[in-house]
């Protein structure tokens, strides 16, 4: 019965209406950050998570993947987003993470910088609240 619990709570979580999707990217052990232009208004200069708010009725999966393509030039197939609901629960932005994207980044106005970085070094960056506690959990799922 617990399993059918977790997965209808999950279900439901998921399809929640959230502000903003963001997804962690991973690539040969390493995943992807990128840092706010210092005219950002929320956080200049903090690596964090391509993503960002959802424009009218669009879902989260499809918010992440406008949102890559516009912010770092990756395309993500919506379909291959794992959801993070240990993260996502008690906010109004949702998590996700993948493996499966194309393309190489390319940043757009708003980010002045990405890097491929283990997530052990992730403390030696200036990053945005619970960036390493999402990172962690998206680790975790995928064991």
């Amino acid at each position: 019965m617990l399993k059918y619990q977790n997965y209808w709570s999950k279900l439901v979580l998921e399809n929640k209406k959230f502000i903003s999707a963001h997804v962690a990217i991973f690539k040969d052990g390493k995943v992807l950050i990128v840092r706010r232009s210092a005219t950002d208004e929320w956080m200049p200069g903090h690596y964090g998570l391509p993503g960002g708010k959802l424009d009218g009725d669009e879902s989260p999966k499809k918010a992440v993947e406008r949102e890559c393509k516009e912010e770092v030039g990756l395309i993500i197939n919506p379909e291959n987003l794992v959801f993070l609901p240990k993260v996502s629960a008690d906010h109004q932005h949702g998590f996700y993470y993948t493996t499966e994207f194309s393309g190489e980044p390319k940043l757009d106005f708003e980010h002045d910088d990405f890097k491929w970085v283990n997530p052990k070094d992730l403390s030696k960056f200036k990053t945005v609240p619970d960036l390493i506690d999402i990172i962690n959990d998206a680790l975790e799922n995928m064991r």
